[in-house]
């Protein structure tokens, strides 16, 4: 009996030690080692489900910030359970150094409890202007004699269904092509931020859908084109930064999350939906159709030039523009720009989106297939291609 009763005990101290251990489990801390930032003033955003939240370092050790990173964490957990997507930590610092100012986003992937980044800020020319009025800085949060602080002055959130592939057949050609993804596959989003009279990219905002399960396939006859879309949900932010009784903006762009459920397709773009964001058309192949029964063209995501791909930005900064949200300035810029949200499709050698295209032709006949690109100035240059096609003929 004394045996079967120090068996319970000593059963009962384990599980006690192991329930105590995971509800105590040790919290996710990531350093951030800021070179060529002595004496700066350093701001952090971190990326919640509802948006940006301004985070403080639990501890600072010379130009290295600490930031526990457990509610964050647990906040995408959370709603994982309500909604169906998760993301991957994603941190916004924004660095101001003798008049100038660098703003750069960190990704931190895996599943590690811990992690140091180094960060090499590229610090541009900062443009302030003296602090008119406290209005703004009524929240109880922020105090008007603080030296330096930030705010979210604005946001605004849409679901737009945008084309994320297309087929402009003026051809005699037919075939199919198929779209999907991969449930709980990382999906990474360029996050865009406005400072200093010009749009960045920043960084790369990873989520993923639980769901799943999204999938269109579409067969097409000769001269006929294909639309498939699928929504995703944008974010704007204005941030408010005070420094020593001056002002700065920052303006953000990015897509938070997609419905890979919401997948579908039509022989017509629906007005509603926004179009790829082509600048010019590529050529591909010119290839003979040898037989009508075997492809003379195919195409997976596997043949793309990169990891990425790119969506529609503009019709977003347009409707943010008619609603007078967003700042002329940060506006104008982004047209200009030719803004484009680019897609990384890959993450740890994993595709996220399977797209597949077969080309059919009459025995005999040859055909010319042109692949879309989409162009932007932002970050000087930047090409990424689009999941779309113009087939001619001859």
């Amino acid at each position: 009996m004394k045996k079967k009763v120090l068996a319970i005990l000593v059963v009962g101290l384990v599980f006690g030690f192991f329930v105590r251990a995971s509800i105590n489990e040790p919290p996710a801390i990531m350093a951030i080692e800021i070179q060529n930032s002595t004496e700066a003033k350093i701001f952090a955003k971190a990326l919640y489900p509802e948006g940006f939240r301004e985070i403080k370092p639990t501890a600072v050790r010379g130009e290295t910030l600490y930031f526990d990173l457990s509610g964050l964490r647990k906040a995408w957990d959370d709603n994982i359970k309500k909604h169906g997507y998760g993301a991957e930590p994603f941190i916004v610092l924004t660095i101001v150094k003798d008049g100038k100012v660098a703003v750069q986003g960190i990704s931190l992937k895996g599943e590690g409890r811990y992690q140091k980044i180094t960060v090499y800020p590229e610090y541009k020319p900062l443009k302030t202007t003296k602090e008119v009025s406290s209005e703004t800085i009524s929240d109880g949060n922020v105090q008007p004699m603080d030296n330096y602080w930030q705010i979210l002055e604005e946001y605004h959130e849409e679901t737009i269904p945008v084309v994320v592939a297309e087929i402009i057949n003026a051809d005699y050609s037919w075939g199919q092509i198929t779209y999907s993804y991969t449930a709980n596959a990382h999906v990474g989003f360029g996050v865009y931020a406005f400072l200093t009279s010009e749009w960045s990219h920043i960084g790369t905002h990873y989520t993923y859908n639980v769901n799943g399960g999204g999938l269109s396939h579409a067969a097409f006859d000769r001269g006929q084109d294909v639309y498939i879309w699928m929504d995703f949900i944008y974010r704007y932010e204005r941030w408010k930064i005070h420094i020593d009784g001056q002002d700065f903006y920052e303006e953000y762009v990015f897509v938070k999350s997609f419905d890979p459920n919401s997948l579908s397709w039509a022989y017509y773009r629906p007005s509603n939906v926004r179009p790829a964001p082509i600048n010019s058309w590529v050529f591909e192949v010119r290839n003979l159709s040898e037989t009508y029964t075997r492809p003379y063209y195919q195409f997976s995501l596997e043949n793309l030039s990169s990891d990425a791909f790119s969506i529609d930005a503009l019709g977003f900064i347009s409707i943010l523009s008619s609603a007078g949200i967003i700042s002329p300035l940060a506006a104008t810029a982004a047209n200009s720009a030719n803004m484009f949200i680019d897609v990384n499709y890959e993450y740890s050698n994993i595709q996220a989106f399977v797209c597949t295209l077969d080309l059919y032709g009459e025995t005999g006949t040859y055909h010319r297939v042109w692949r879309g690109q989409s162009e932007t100035t932002v970050n000087n240059i930047n090409t990424v291609p689009v999941v779309g096609f113009y087939i001619s003929q001859g």
